[in-house]
Parts: C-alpha cells; structure tokens; sequence
C-alpha cells in the first residue's frame, strides 16, 4: 500500500505540471468537465474490490483533485482583483478544510450505518452538483489568455526556478503543507504509541484541525498588519511549540496539548490562502506557472513520510516533531523575504 502512495503521489506532480500543457489545446470549460468526469470514474472504481481497479481510481482521483485545482487558481486569478486576494482566500482555505474534516466522517458514518454504496453515490452526486454550480457562475464562458510561444515543460519549471517569488511562494507553502502531514499522520500514531489510543488520535486531529474556523481572523491579521508579519508569527510559533512536543513527548498529556497548541500556529499560515503565488504570478504566465507551482501537494505527500521512513530506523518516534520543528524553524528564517508592502 505504502508503494502504491507512493506511485500515486508521483503521478500527482506529474498531472500537476502537464496540466498547463493540456490547457493550451482546449478550453477551461472542457478541462474543468474532463476534471469532473475523472472524478466520477475514480468513485465508481475505487467502489471496486479489485486492486487493479482500486489502484486506477486512486490514480483518476488524484488527476481530478489535482487539475481541477490548477483550473480553479487560474479562475481566481481571472475573477478575483489582486487587492481583494488576502480577502477571498482565507474563506476558500475554510471551505476547502471543512469539507476535508466533513466528508471521511460522513463516508465512514453512511456507510457503517446504511449502506456501502450510498458514501459513494453522495459523492457523484456533489460532481453533479459541482457542474450545475460552475455553470450557474458563468465560470464556462471564461478562457484563458493564450501566447503565441511554444509552451515547454523543462522551459515552464526553469521559468519558475528564475523568479524568487514564485519559489518563495512554493517553499513557504510546501513547508506549511509539510507540517499539516506530520500532523494528521503522525499524531494518531503518537497517541497509540503512547497509550493514548486510536480514538484519542482522531480526536486531537480533530480538535487541531478545527482551528481552521479561525482562518478569516487570521486573513484579516494579514490585511492589518502585513501578510509577512502573520507568516513569520505563524512559522514562529508553529516551529517553537512543535519543538516543546519533542521535549515533552514522555508526557503525553502535555504533548497533546502542545500539539493543539501548534495546530494553532499552522492555522495561522492557512491565513495567507496562496496569496503569495497569485500576487507574484504574472498574467501572461499563469497557466504554466499555476501547475508547477500545484506540486507541493504531492512533493509533501512524498518528502514527509519519505524522510521520516528512514529517522524512524534509526530513532525513536518523536524524532518526526523534531523534523517538523526544524523545517518550520527555516521556513520562518525564510519568510523574512516576503515583500514588506505584502
């Protein structure tokens, strides 16, 4: 299974970077129904008890999840003015977090207590729905602006390379998804290790998690006082207090409430949304950028276990908060390069 993540999250970046590629040759309209409709395949086959079959709507669900975001940055950036940017994304980033909290729990409850194909039927009715919702908004009428250039790959991730707003932009966000992983991964597995148990770990998730219902105040701390100083504040506090959870990670009491605490700190940086990429990114150059810049998903589905696979041979499993501790430490160092006017 661990290979089969693996696999996966691989073909996430690369949907992620062909995605801008396929863009150029059809409309937004058909790339969003393709986007919909690669969803629909993955329901119906991950209902599948074949593994094959179980493997290729992992597969699908990752190309539907992943290019419907890039599709949907790109909307933002043609329906949403700069200046109202810090406004908008703090509710997208609420929105996105509540139906990722909602929907396993409700998956889990229909199917435990009615039936095991009603979650998914509730799921391709939501993709029905979805399509009903993005015509009803006009968004089918809107395109893309196209350039007369060639669009090249290697050329595309080079171009991001070159501009250090864009890999500021990347990095921050990459370590900020970074740290959400190690959350939700690694927390349950402390509280059993720890003799918390299974039910204790879903909890603690839980409860961090639902610092995200804070997100707009924090949307709204970036418009007050400079998106630099909430990133900075958040990386701080985020990269201190996951710190104090390695020290006390022999009380678990504390521990779980250190935990909580920096739960906190990272909610604080979900604040920011991806203004720092929608800000920097030029017009002429969305499309290709909007996919390289999409890889930090998969790049952190793929680092954090990756590199906590080989400390966890050689320590014990609090070595994960220190990890942790130790990239939101450089991710603060480094936000000290967002522009002051941000």
């Amino acid at each position: 299974m661990s290979v089969l993540f693996f696999i996966v999250s691989i073909c996430g970046i690369g949907i992620s970077l062909g995605v801008y590629s396929a863009l150029r040759r059809i409309s937004l309209q058909v790339g969003f129904l393709v986007s919909l409709l690669m969803m629909t395949a993955s329901i119906l086959l991950l209902f599948s008890n074949n593994l094959w079959a179980f493997s290729a709507g992992m597969v699908f669900h990752i190309f539907g999840i992943t290019s419907m975001e890039v599709i949907l940055n790109l909307y933002v950036m043609q329906r949403i003015p700069r200046n109202q940017l810090s406004k908008f994304e703090p509710w997208r980033m609420v929105a996105a977090v509540v139906a990722l909290s909602i929907g396993p729990w409700l998956g889990v409850y229909l199917q435990s207590t009615y039936a095991d194909w009603l979650p998914y039927t509730v799921a391709i009715a939501g993709v029905i729905l979805t399509l009903f919702y993005f015509r009803g908004l006009g968004l089918h009428r809107l395109e893309i602006r196209r350039t007369r250039t060639a669009s090249n790959l290697i050329r595309n991730i080079k171009r991001f390379l070159d501009q250090p707003r864009l890999r500021l932009a990347w990095i921050l966000t990459l370590a900020r998804s970074g740290w959400w992983q190690l959350f939700i991964i690694y927390t349950p597995i402390y509280a059993v290790h720890s003799g918390l148990g299974e039910l204790w770990g879903s909890a603690i998730v839980s409860i961090g998690s639902a610092w995200t219902l804070t997100v707009p105040f924090w949307g709204w701390v970036a418009r007050r006082y400079s998106l630099r100083f909430l990133m900075r504040t958040g990386f701080l506090m985020t990269s201190l207090v996951t710190t104090a959870v390695f020290i006390f990670a022999g009380s678990p009491t504390i521990a779980v409430a250190l935990l909580i605490l920096a739960a906190l700190g990272a909610t604080m940086l979900d604040g920011s949304g991806h203004v720092l990429f929608l800000r920097a990114v030029r017009s002429s150059e969305r499309t290709e950028m909007a996919g390289v810049y999409q890889t930090y998903r998969d790049a952190a589905n793929l680092a954090v276990p990756g590199i906590f696979a080989v400390l966890l041979k050689f320590f014990s499993l609090p070595v994960v908060f220190a990890g942790g501790a130790v990239w939101m430490t450089a991710a603060a160092v480094t936000s000290k390069y967002i522009p002051k006017r941000m």
